[in-house]
């Protein structure tokens, strides 16, 4: 009977500890555009910031995908990145930099950015 009381307490603890996934990682805010600060000389690239929203229970690093799209919204560009590297986010808000994320090209009109991954990262 002990046994099957702690097979018990271990599998509500582990269903307690769900791991994080994608859908509990919000991207709340974006910011991009591409700008030349060479003057004369063409040194366009791409700046900005994103905010994701954290929403699980414990640290976790989030992979994105940032796409580009042109005056269709029909793909231009498209990259993935770990906005902090192998770092766990904590929960809550999270604010990174987009500088350098995308080639520029003069046909991209707008980006969309997606969480597209989670990975607990070891310390």
């Amino acid at each position: 009977m002990k046994h099957v009381v702690a097979l018990a307490f271990f599998a509500v603890s582990q269903l307690v500890q769900a791991d994080c996934s994608v859908s509990d990682i919000k991207i709340t805010s974006v910011k991009a555009k591409f700008v030349n600060t060479c003057g004369s000389t063409d040194c366009t690239h791409m700046t900005g910031v994103a905010t994701l929203l954290n929403n699980c229970a414990d640290a976790t690093g989030v992979q994105v995908q940032i796409t580009a799209y042109d005056n269709l919204d029909s793909p231009v560009s498209t990259a993935e990145h770990w906005p902090a590297s192998v770092r766990n986010i904590p929960p809550g808000s999270y604010t990174f930099s987009l500088d350098q994320w995308l080639e520029y090209d003069p046909a991209i009109a707008s980006f969309g950015l997606k969480a597209i991954d989670v990975n607990k990262w070891k310390k």
